[in-house]
């Protein structure tokens, strides 16, 4: 479990700004987040993140003029009391402090940018881990951490579904436990326990996709969840009602154990900003129809046809999560957009690396068992997908060998001839002119003896 405590902050240092504004510049005021005590009282919480309230106890004169629960609000007092407090022994000075309201209204509040950019916000989260560029982990864990309040978009939250492409080529799950110990280190305690701000659950097993479903019954929230997905049937969503998953495909990003965040503080400044972020981009409209029709274009594929339950709202819940990763109003944003092609373009590489499985699990680290010299690896299943998605994006029957080599990575690029003429002594593909042109073989679509 994590160490990060919201409630045991003390400094301000380690308070978002708009939380800074109100626990410390406007100690004196009445204004907070409305708790019922009962039909004609109520308490003011200082901010939704932090369990400490206004030193009074607020009374109405009737139920019918209660502010409503949770609503940030500031108060108008008629009259302020403050009663002793008095034991069986002495007097110590203290005292009940009550407001008498004259009258409420909501407050607005208003929203500081962080101590922090949205790229140290995106360091932060991978600080335990090298080479995330290439994997794009950081941009996926980030809209992790910002997806989840609810808006008149409906319910937010999303769902993660990751695995590591193993040294043999294979998706395994051993991904799992560094993922665990990477969120404990970057989300408070706090949100891991059922709440109605945020809540994150890391799913270990299959039975555990459950719990997804308790989250039915909250009325504001739905769960983060992260989970490992070794197939086409794990992608899909099975329970609850989360509409995009993020794709987490770890090919060459490394994890460095760590116990510790230099400055957590300054990352959950930046959560808690983002989640009290409302974007306003309704008229949008076409940077939203180029997410729309990011998603069509993945939903294609049959496998993925549960994996994206397109609603009314899906499209702009997805923008909004990209809104606050990066803070801002414009979907059309260079940002936004660069972040957009990145999400669905990891998505495009799930396609190719689970299309022609139905358990990947059972992979048995050879490619052509009959062929004992051949070892199929993590480099060749990598070579494979880009040579398919190549074949796809051009619909060429043949491929060039010097366009395949600038999509791979420079590990992969230096080798590429000799894997080459591994995957062409194996039969999964065929050359022509010294390999300078390829293409797959009739029958091999990626298909190993799974």
């Amino acid at each position: 479990m994590s160490k990060l405590d919201l409630n045991k902050r003390e400094f301000g240092a380690w308070f978002a700004p708009f939380e800074h504004d109100l626990i410390f510049a406007k100690k004196q005021e009445h204004i907070g987040w409305v708790v019922h005590t009962d039909d004609k009282s109520f308490k003011l919480q200082l901010t939704p993140f932090f369990e400490q309230y206004r030193d009074y106890l607020y009374i109405v004169p009737e139920p019918k003029l209660l502010p409503p629960q949770k609503m940030c609000v500031e108060i108008k007092p008629l009259k302020i009391i403050r009663e002793p407090v008095i034991n069986n022994k002495s007097l110590y000075g203290e005292y009940k402090n009550y407001c008498i309201v004259d009258s409420f209204k909501e407050y607005k509040i208003t929203i500081q940018k962080p101590n922090l950019g949205y790229k140290d916000f995106l360091y932060h989260c991978t600080a335990n881990w090298r080479n995330v560029e290439d994997d794009d982990l950081d941009i996926m864990l980030g809209l992790q951490l910002v997806s989840c309040p609810s808006a008149f978009y409906g319910k937010g939250g999303v769902g993660t579904i990751a695995s590591k492409l193993s040294s043999y080529g294979k998706l395994s799950n051993k991904i799992v436990p560094q993922l665990n110990n990477t969120y404990n280190n970057i989300i408070p305690t706090n949100f891991q326990k059922m709440n109605d701000k945020y809540f994150f659950s890391m799913i270990k097993t299959p039975l555990e996709i459950n719990i997804i479903k308790t989250m039915q019954r909250q009325s504001s929230c739905e769960i983060n969840y992260c989970k490992p997905c070794l197939s086409a049937k794990n992608a899909k969503i099975t329970a609850g009602n989360v509409p995009i998953q993020i794709p987490v495909l770890i090919k060459n990003a490394e994890y460095v154990p760590s116990n510790n965040l230099a400055e957590p503080y300054l990352l959950m400044q930046y959560q808690l900003t983002s989640l009290m972020y409302n974007p306003d981009f309704e008229d949008s409209n076409s940077a939203l129809k180029t997410i729309d029709d990011n998603i069509k274009k993945v939903i294609e594929e049959r496998m993925l046809e549960n994996v994206f339950e397109i609603d009314a709202n899906t499209i702009n819940k997805l923008a909004m999560s990209f809104c606050r990763l990066y803070l801002t109003d414009d979907v059309s944003s260079k940002e936004i957009s660069n972040a957009t092609d990145t999400f669905f373009a990891n998505w495009n590489d799930w396609k190719h690396y689970l299309k022609e499985s139905e358990e990947i699990t059972d992979f048995r680290s050879s490619a052509h068992p009959s062929d004992a010299a051949f070892k199929f690896s993590h480099d060749h299943q990598r070579f494979l997908v880009e040579l398919q998605k190549l074949q796809d994006e051009t619909n060429e029957k043949w491929v060039d060998r010097k366009a395949l080599e600038e999509r791979l990575d420079k590990k992969v690029k230096i080798m590429a001839y000799d894997i080459a003429v591994d995957l062409n002594n194996a039969g999964y593909i065929i050359q022509q002119n010294n390999f300078s042109k390829l293409r797959k073989s009739n029958g091999c679509a990626l298909k190993t003896r799974w």
